[in-house]
């Protein structure tokens, strides 16, 4: 009888609860019963002896894992009658052992690691304790004879029959990228069951026409490990929000990329809580189409075919380059704002990145304070007063440029360089918003200046470019009709690649 589960903290064991959930169309790891584990140990036992599944899925638990082994397939060329029974007996008991050991009444002494509930009392391994796994069960273990790195130099680890059947699930619940799965891991049970729904349901579709095609490939996603992760978590939000449905609270998000063949390897790509908290914000409806339409003019382009009278064949892009780059953050956030929000170009890049033609001037209609506001904030953690110092800033050179300073004014702010020549600037403009104003207001105050722009009160911060392009990005927006009328006051890509040198 199958025992309750509930979330573990364990990647690769969560992964397989909720790619059993997804499976099973559940919402909870809680709500699996009986049937749901029969379901699923069915269709392993079905399809993992199948091509694509049987070789696919020895990045996984490698070629040694019961589906897998040679020793154990009936359908080898050369076999007698009798052999073949032999090897699919042996295949059936591997089976039972590895699938279907919930079924029967706890009677293992040790204890499951991950869930807490009884070990598995029949043996998973020829070499191995009763209930203990392996490599062949769980990815990134070490091998059956080790016994560095194990309880007391005893190999394997002790692991309850419901999440033996989970890390047999689990490939089902990943992406196939490249030469490895993506498992994706969240502190939020949901979460992880809805990005396992998404790559269980693509894989299922997969492994159905492949094997309807006789193929023994199963296909990859054609988009990089980081896009895919990020367009997925999209998809996942934009229904929550046409759902109405609230999160709790703000989710962490950890994709592991591994393979467990040959050549064992693992990577891992963490979203923390304030780029969550930001994507979370921004798939809301006060700030989603203008952060769709970023996100739409961020994909890889496709290129013209190098020989003439050739077609191109059409390709989903690979990348994604603001989803890519969201992986930067917030270390980058500096280079985040002036590419993405600002649309500087960044002409060295590759024909196919649409970077290198991005254009503060065709594109102002891009430039949005509220979603840099919002940025500032969850991203960059600013705190209020600073974001309102900022506005305010902005409010007052957006004034000034429009009934004082003009083009020159504006085309200077926009591509000094040098904080000598900004900080003159400041000083310059500061003294000319006063005369301008009849002396009722300054531009700023002391301690706006301090808090904008200095580290104490003597040294100019390293990130006053940064503070210069959000205040600049608020006076785009304040000026939207006086640029419509005066299109060169916003400096050409080529002025400001120059500037930059």
């Amino acid at each position: 009888m199958a025992q309750q589960v509930t979330y573990t903290g364990h990647p690769f064991v969560d992964v397989g609860f909720a790619t059993m959930a997804a499976f099973a169309h559940k919402r909870r790891f809680a709500d699996l019963d009986a049937d749901d584990f029969q379901h699923i140990a069915d269709y392993i036992e079905a399809n993992y002896v199948r091509q694509p599944l049987r070789s696919f899925l020895t990045m996984a638990f490698t070629s040694n894992a019961w589906f897998a082994q040679s020793a154990f397939n009936p359908d080898r060329p050369g076999l007698s009658p009798d052999k073949q029974a032999e090897a699919l007996q042996k295949r059936q008991y591997w089976a039972e052992r590895h699938l279907r050991q919930w079924a029967q009444a706890a009677t293992a002494l040790e204890t499951c690691l991950f869930t807490g509930l009884p070990a598995a009392a029949q043996e998973l391994s020829g070499k191995l304790q009763p209930g203990r796994v392996g490599r062949a069960q769980m990815p990134l273990l070490q091998g059956d004879d080790s016994i560095n790195f194990f309880i007391n130099g005893e190999p394997g680890l002790p692991m309850a029959p419901e999440a033996i059947l989970a890390l047999q699930a689990m490939p089902l619940g990943c992406a196939k990228v490249g030469g490895g799965l993506l498992a994706v891991h969240s502190d939020d049970e949901q979460l992880t069951i809805d990005f396992a729904a998404r790559f269980l349901q693509r894989n299922l579709n997969d492994v159905a026409k492949a094997q309807a095609a006789g193929e023994e490939k199963l296909p990859g996603s054609p988009r990089s490990l980081k896009t895919l992760l990020l367009e997925t978590l999209a998809e996942i939000m934009t229904r929550q929000v046409q759902e109405e449905a609230r999160r709790e609270r703000r989710p962490t998000v950890t994709a592991y990329y591994f393979n467990n063949g040959q050549s064992p390897s693992l990577d891992l790509y963490h979203l923390p809580l304030q780029i969550t908290g930001f994507l979370l914000a921004v798939h809301t409806p006060a700030y989603r189409a203008i952060w769709n339409e970023l996100v739409a003019r961020s994909w890889q382009r496709a290129i013209a075919p190098a020989k003439r009278g050739k077609a191109a064949e059409p390709s989903e892009p690979r990348f994604n380059y603001l989803y890519e780059d969201l992986f930067t953050l917030p270390e980058q956030a500096a280079r985040f704002v002036r590419i993405y929000f600002l649309r500087i170009p960044e002409p060295r890049r590759p024909d196919d990145d649409p970077r290198r033609d991005y254009s503060p001037r065709r594109e102002a209609d891009l430039v949005s304070w509220p979603l840099v506001e919002l940025f500032a904030q969850e991203v960059m953690l600013m705190t209020d007063d600073r974001v309102a110092k900022l506005k305010e800033l902005g409010d007052k050179l957006a004034d000034y440029t429009r009934y004082q300073g003009g083009k020159r004014f504006f085309r200077q702010f926009f591509t000094v360089q040098r904080s000598d020549h900004f900080l003159t600037l400041l000083n310059k403009t500061n003294i000319d918003y006063t005369r301008y104003k009849r002396g009722a207001e300054t531009l700023f105050d002391l301690d706006s200046f301090l808090t904008l722009f200095m580290e104490g009160e003597e040294v100019l911060r390293n990130d006053w470019r940064l503070m210069r392009d959000l205040v600049l990005i608020r006076m785009v927006e304040q000026l939207r009709d006086w640029i419509a009328n005066n299109a060169d006051a916003i400096p050409s890509e080529e002025e400001v690649v120059e500037s930059e040198k």
